[in-house]
C-alpha cells in the first residue's frame, strides 16, 4: 500500500533522523580520536559497554536463538569492537570525507561479492552499474587520499577494511535470519563483555579523568544514538514508506557525514573530493534502488 499524507511524511522524517545520526558517527568518531583525549580504545570502549548495557535485557529477552559460535563470531567482528577499532584508526588519521567516500561504498561492493560467494545471488544489469560508479568514486578518492600523506594512504587501508567487515556483518545477518534489534543486542552485548575486561585490563580507570562533558557525549552518541535510536528511525521509515524508499535514505549517510563534518569540525572537503562523493552516492542510490526493486 502507497504511504500518504502524514504517513509519508513521517516516514520520511524518520528517515532523515536515522541518516542524520549515522552520518554524524565519523564526525563524533574523528572528534574524540583526532580532536581530544580520547583514543581508539577509548571511543570503542565508549560506545560498546553503553549500547551493551542498554541492550541487555533485549537479548535476555530473546537468547542466541538458533545461533551458534560462528554467525554470533560473524557479527561481532563485522559492525562490533573490531569494527569500531579498525574505522576509529582511520579517522584519526584522515578527514571525515575520506571514510565517508571509501567505507559506505565499499560495504555494498564487499556485500555483494559475499552475496555472490556465499548465497549464490545473482547480480542485476542495474545493480552491476551502480557498483561500477561505487568502484569509479572509491578508485578516485582513495587515489586522492594516498596522495595528501603517508598517513592518509594508511586510512584508505582501514576504511575499506571497515568497508569489508561491515558486508560480513550485512551478509551475515541476511544468511541467519537475524533481525536489526536482535543482530544489534548480540553485537553490542559480546562486544562489550569482550572488549571491557580487555580495555580496563589494560587502561584502567583513566578514561575517568577526561572532562565529563567529552565522556558524556561520546557515550550517550555513540552508545544509544547511533547503536539505538538511529536504529529505530531506520526501522521506521522502512514500515512507513516499505523497503525501497526506506532503504534509500542510507544513501544520504554519506553526504550528511561531509556536511556536518564541515559544520561541526571545520573539515571542508575540496573540490576532487566533492565529486568522489557525487560519484559513490550515485552509484548507492542506483545500486540501493536495484537491490530492492523486486520488493515493490
Amino acid at each position: 500500500m502507497e504511504a500518504t499524507g502524514r504517513t509519508r511524511l513521517a516516514g520520511v522524517l524518520c528517515g532523515l533522523a536515522a541518516a542524520l545520526i549515522w552520518g554524524g558517527f565519523p564526525v563524533m568518531t574523528r572528534l574524540g580520536v583526532a580532536y581530544s583525549s580520547f583514543d581508539l580504545y577509548d571511543v570503542t570502549f565508549l560506545r560498546f559497554s553503553v549500547a551493551g548495557l542498554l541492550l541487555a535485557p533485549v537479548l535476555v529477552r530473546t537468547g542466541f536463538g538458533r545461533l551458534g559460535p560462528v554467525p554470533v563470531a560473524l557479527m561481532v567482528a563485522g559492525i562490533g569492537a573490531p569494527y569500531m577499532l579498525v574505522v576509529s584508526q582511520g579517522l584519526a588519521l584522515a578527514p571525515v570525507s575520506l571514510f565517508a567516500a571509501l567505507t559506505p561504498g565499499s560495504m555494498i561492493g564487499f556485500s555483494v561479492l559475499l552475496s555472490v560467494l556465499w548465497l549464490g545471488n545473482r547480480v542485476p544489469l542495474r545493480e552491476r552499474a551502480g557498483l561500477a560508479l561505487i568502484a569509479a568514486g572509491i578508485g578516485a578518492a582513495g587515489w586522492q587520499g594516498m596522495a595528501q600523506s603517508v598517513g592518509a594512504g594508511a586510512a584508505v587501508g582501514s576504511f575499506l577494511a571497515g568497508g569489508l567487515l561491515w558486508a560480513i556483518y550485512t551478509v551475515s545477518t541476511r544468511a541467519f535470519s537475524v533481525g536489526p534489534l536482535h543482530a544489534t543486542a548480540i553485537v553490542s552485548v559480546v562486544s562489550a563483555l569482550v572488549y571491557a575486561p580487555v580495555y580496563v585490563a589494560m587502561k584502567g580507570s583513566a578514561i575517568l579523568e577526561a572532562p565529563l562533558r567529552a565522556l558524556a557525549g561520546q557515550a550517550i552518541y555513540q552508545g544509544a544514538m547511533v547503536s539505538i535510536a538511529a536504529l529505530y528511525f531506520y526501522s521506521k521509515a522502512v514500515a512507513l514508506l516499505g523497503p525501497v524508499a526506506g532503504a534509500s535514505f542510507a544513501a544520504l549517510v554519506p553526504v550528511f557525514a561531509v556536511i556536518e563534518a564541515s559544520l561541526l569540525l571545520g573539515e571542508a572537503p575540496g573540490l576532487p573530493s566533492v565529486a568522489a562523493l557525487a560519484v559513490v552516492t550515485v552509484g548507492l542510490v542506483v545500486s540501493i534502488a536495484s537491490k530492492n526493486a523486486g520488493t515493490r
